[in-house]
């Protein structure tokens, strides 16, 4: 009985932790990006950037990029973020990767994820791409919603 009941208290409370960190206003894709930062982050992935890609193209407001140092924490990542955010209804339109992969791309329309391997990071530089861009300094992203 008293291992359910903590094994109950913890899930209580990693939904709480989940929702105070979560966008109010879904509706929001600033927030709704800086969540999904906020996500990869959790699993601990490396260099986190949220590009507003906004002025420049016509793909999508934002651009989410992460590292991750092995396969195993790549999917980790991926699948962390695709739940939470599927936890507050959003699906990604679009899926690229599978375990093995050295890249996972999950496409919300409105903002992009890419969680990539080091080393396939630093061959496909993706920060060149947007060098116009405006790159939001973790402060902002961490900050959460306000």
């Amino acid at each position: 009985m008293f291992l359910f009941l903590n094994k109950k208290e913890n899930i209580i409370s990693e939904i709480k932790i989940k929702l105070n960190k979560a966008p109010t206003d879904l509706k929001d894709t600033r927030q709704v990006a800086f969540y999904a930062a906020r996500l990869a982050d959790d699993k601990k992935a490396e260099d986190v950037e949220v590009v507003d890609i906004m002025s420049l193209q016509d793909i999508a407001d934002y651009v989410v990029i992460s590292s991750a140092a092995t396969a195993p924490q790549l999917k980790a990542i991926a699948a962390h973020i695709e739940n939470s955010l599927s936890d507050l209804g959003m699906e990604p339109a679009h899926k690229e990767g599978r375990y093995g992969d050295k890249w996972f791309l999950l496409d919300y329309i409105d903002f992009v994820v890419h969680i990539i391997q080091d080393e396939a990071r630093e061959f496909y530089n993706l920060e060149e791409l947007w060098t116009d861009a405006t790159f939001i300094p973790e402060p902002e992203w961490q900050k959460g919603h306000q």
